[in-house]
């Protein structure tokens, strides 16, 4: 079981290089998308990705938010997967790159993945360092989630979260990447298709940094709603997961 890395860059010049260099001895892979930074994290990942082998590097010419950079992450390991150079059971975990999340506890959610023989894990925030109003918010954006997944979440919009590669197929055929999207999508769409989803590993942030506004939070609802609708009703006229359909053709063979 290979963990593999994955982490959206834009202008993140003073923190990259701090959030990067535990990971050299923790992740298999690593996987940087550059989101059109206009200041050196292109640059500095690049330079990151000479001295480890075991890294790639993304680029996209203009910024277009998170979640189009996670969907070419996303992409760009569906493709090795399906190529054969990873396997199902490899684990991607999602980090952001401005320090928040602490990457020494990878092992753990890893192990939590293991134990509970999970598909995919959302990390479940303390919030001690978020004043009232993001918790108020995130409370909100976290029911809705849970209502539109159908699955009881307790912090649906944690951007620290791991995967199984075998769930991304299924998952891009839903999934938008529109502005912050991504965690509503991540959820409601993981959780319609039946695959094994968990929110209940604590993650301690070490700071508190946010970016999105009330637009953002009409648009991530609206995204959440969007992805419950596409995927219940694909479910409900016949339309099988990408891997049950390549294990059934590989079985036919």
């Amino acid at each position: 079981m290979r963990k593999i890395v994955l982490i959206p860059v834009f202008n993140e010049e003073e923190t990259l290089l701090s959030v990067l260099e535990p990971l050299a001895t923790q992740a298999d892979q690593i996987v940087i998308v550059d989101d059109g930074s206009a200041d050196r994290s292109l640059v500095l990942a690049q330079e990151y990705a000479r001295r480890n082998h075991h890294v790639d590097v993304l680029h996209l010419p203009q910024n277009h938010g998170m979640s189009t950079a996670l969907r070419e992450g996303f992409e760009h390991l569906a493709s090795q997967l399906q190529r054969g150079k990873l396997a199902p059971e490899d684990i991607l975990l999602t980090l952001d790159a401005d320090g928040q999340h602490d990457s020494g506890e990878i092992r753990g959610l890893c192990d939590h993945m293991e134990r509970e023989a999970l598909d995919v894990a959302l990390t479940r925030r303390d919030f001690g360092l978020y004043p009232f109003h993001k918790r108020v918010g995130n409370l909100l954006m976290t029911v809705w989630g849970s209502l539109c997944s159908g699955h009881r979440y307790y912090d649906v919009e944690s951007g620290f979260r791991a995967l199984r590669l075998k769930v991304l197929p299924d998952l891009l055929a839903y999934y938008t990447g529109y502005r912050y999207s991504c965690a509503q999508e991540i959820a409601v769409i993981t959780a319609r298709l039946g695959f094994r989803v968990d929110n209940r590993f604590v993650t301690v942030i070490k700071l508190y940094r946010s970016q999105t506004g009330v637009r953002d939070v009409i648009i991530n609802a609206f995204w959440g709603l969007l992805a419950s609708a596409r995927s219940t009703l694909s479910l409900k006229v016949g339309r099988r997961p990408a891997l049950a359909r390549l294990v059934t053709s590989s079985e036919s063979l």
